[in-house]
């Protein structure tokens, strides 16, 4: 794969100026399609405000972007360092096609038109008896004798000149229907032909997709579908499918290498118990109704995780997790010392393994990431064993757990969500406000804790003539010299942070003890499972129901954790810190990981899915 880890460029198009470029009246034009060059021929780089990020999908379009052209063409450019390309496109469909269309200031012209092809006389274009061009809000002498479009109008303003204005203007093409001929139809730019490559969640949901040059497409989709063979007519899930064709296209910070023969599949569990809840349902005569009632509950306790071995980790296996993705594959995986788990337990043979198992392994060594069918995503359209025969063994790591901004990763910043939710009594919020009012007053009178906020104490080069901001100047300055504390400059800084470090309080972002925590459910017990030793109808777990294991507090502590993003007052989870020997000597966790109970105990429903 490339070490080329920077972003691509790319052309960000609306869909109304791909459709209007390539239903020109004059069918030449049509062949070109929308111009991506300017007037004298230059590439219009203002055009090229997206980007391509690093993925599994971007190195493998590049890759085979080489087998596609040759040495005629090539899939990026370089210009002022960046890199760019045009073979693939962002349409967005922002805006309706119209019977006119607004080219520039007070200048409309006809669908099927082009600005440049028209000669406007008195403000008007023609073309065989009908206008096709208009220009308002400019006064003409005469008035045209032809019948103004729809939508358009005229007056006559104090000088005795006519004025033509707009009122309204038909739509010709919603963004509906501009999104479907696109979908179907593609489109020409520069002369080459575009088809609907794919679109990710994010972007389906603001209306965004991406666009290939046509002669990259049939490579790059037989490598998305990973050997499914899905032909016209068949039955099958597209929102789903559409989703899980866009994992690889996630962006991602670096790769791993994983050998598919090093794979455990095995079943995933799902513990189930009923608990007291209100239950709201619809009554006999079609009524939402609310009762207290005993609900069932469905808890898939190994959801969206996976076991990694720290050997095949690289230069990654100081952290605790990575995400990880792959055609039809994503995954939270976890750092573990699988080979030490197996050895402990004399697991020496495969046939020793969970009895369901899936993997392509030769022997017990070859085990180096333990996973479930919920990670992976193609098991909805074909076997388990066809994925493994398809993957390629390297993975895209999107990211790890990481250490808050604030004070060493010792703080976390509130929300106004979390505040609302705990309901805390004027006395509890001053309390509450008392750490940080105190903290504001040091920043006004303690240089050495002023020094700290604004972290000079990594700022140990020497003075150099050219700063990057004014915040490296202030930072060098402070460090330099003891007069610089008497001058009005630092005076209207310190007053500027002060003010700053209060408003962020008024918006409930207020810093307490804690940090930003990813959560592991039943490590111990994902372990026990894949050698088969694992009931889950026993309602059994190492970590006890109100129980939580992190190496960030004391054991012992009760704990206060709240889901991020915060979007119910259930969000909350109160607990106790225990220790738990065999989550430590067999997972490599960091600070920033917690591991939990959802065997018999409703927290994922409490967390809206802790996702």
């Amino acid at each position: 794969m490339s070490k080329n880890r920077n972003c691509i460029y790319i052309p960000s198009i609306d869909g109304k100026d791909l459709y209007l470029t390539n239903t020109y009246k004059d069918q030449s034009k049509n062949e070109t399609g929308y111009r991506l060059v300017t007037k004298d021929g230059h590439i219009n780089y203002n055009r090229f405000i997206n980007s391509f990020d690093f993925s599994l999908d971007r190195e493998k379009i590049r890759e085979m972007a080489k087998e596609v052209y040759g040495k005629k063409d090539t899939f990026s450019f370089l210009y002022n360092g960046k890199e760019y390309s045009d073979k693939i496109i962002n349409v967005t469909f922002k805006y309706s096609s119209k019977d006119f269309n607004q080219i520039k200031k007070n200048t409309y012209v006809m669908a099927g038109y082009q600005l440049d092809e028209l000669r406007f006389q008195d403000h008007i274009a023609t073309e065989d008896g009908i206008i096709v061009g208009i220009v308002t809000s400019v006064p003409t002498n005469e008035k045209i004798p032809l019948e103004l479009p729809e939508g358009f109008d005229y007056a006559e303003d104090e000088n005795g000149n006519y004025v033509y204005s707009l009122k309204t203007i038909g739509v010709a093409q919603s963004r509906k229907e501009l999104r479907d001929y696109l979908y179907q139809n593609g489109f020409n730019c520069n002369g080459n032909h575009y088809v609907r490559f794919k679109r990710t969640s994010g972007s389906a949901r603001v209306g965004k997709c991406l666009f290939i040059e046509e002669r990259l497409y049939p490579k790059i989709h037989e490598w998305e579908m990973c050997g499914l063979a899905i032909s016209e007519g068949c039955a099958v899930d597209l929102a789903a499918l559409e989703s899980y064709i866009s994992l690889p296209t996630s962006s991602a910070i670096d790769t791993l290498q994983i050998d598919p023969k090093s794979i455990l599949i095995i079943p995933d569990c799902e513990s189930k118990f009923k608990e007291d809840s209100i239950v709201v349902e619809m009554d006999s005569d079609k009524r939402v109704v609310s009762r207290e009632g005993a609900a069932e509950v469905s808890n898939s306790i190994f959801d969206g995780q996976s076991l990694i071995d720290k050997s095949i980790m690289g230069n990654y296996d100081c952290f605790g997790m990575v995400l990880l993705r792959n055609r039809f594959f994503k995954s939270c995986c976890f750092n573990t010392n699988i080979q030490q788990w197996f050895q402990d337990q004399h697991i020496t043979d495969l046939s020793q393994l969970q009895k369901d198992a899936v993997t392509l392994a030769e022997k017990i060594e070859d085990i180096k990431l333990i996973t479930t069918p919920n990670s992976i995503k193609y098991v909805k359209f074909a076997p388990l064993l066809q994925w493994l025969n398809h993957i390629d063994p390297t993975f895209s790591i999107v990211k790890h757990e990481k250490k808050t901004h604030f004070f060493n990763g010792r703080m976390v910043q509130t929300h106004y969500q979390l505040l609302n939710t705990l309901q805390l009594t004027p006395e509890e919020v001053h309390s509450l406000l008392k750490p940080s009012l105190d903290y504001v007053n040091l920043l006004n009178t303690d240089k050495d804790v002023l020094k700290y906020q604004v972290k000079c104490s990594v700022l140990d080069h020497e003075v150099s003539n050219v700063f990057k901001d004014k915040n490296e100047l202030i930072y060098t300055m402070m460090k330099a010299s003891e007069d610089f504390y008497k001058t009005k400059y630092f005076y209207d800084f310190k007053k500027e942070t002060c003010k700053s470090y209060l408003k962020n309080l008024k918006k409930g972002h207020i810093l307490i003890d804690g940090n930003y925590s990813v959560l592991f459910g039943n490590p111990y017990e994902m372990l026990l499972h894949s050698i088969g030793e694992f009931d889950v109808d026993s309602g059994e777990s190492s970590l006890p129901s109100g129980h939580i294991h992190t190496t960030r507090y004391p054991y012992g502590t009760k704990i206060l954790g709240c889901r991020s993003p915060h979007i119910s007052t259930s969000n909350i989870l109160i607990s106790t810190n225990m220790r738990h020997d065999l989550i430590d000597r067999y997972f490599n966790l960091t600070k920033e990981i917690v591991c939990m109970n959802a065997i018999g105990e409703n927290t994922l429903e409490r967390l809206s899915g802790a996702d």
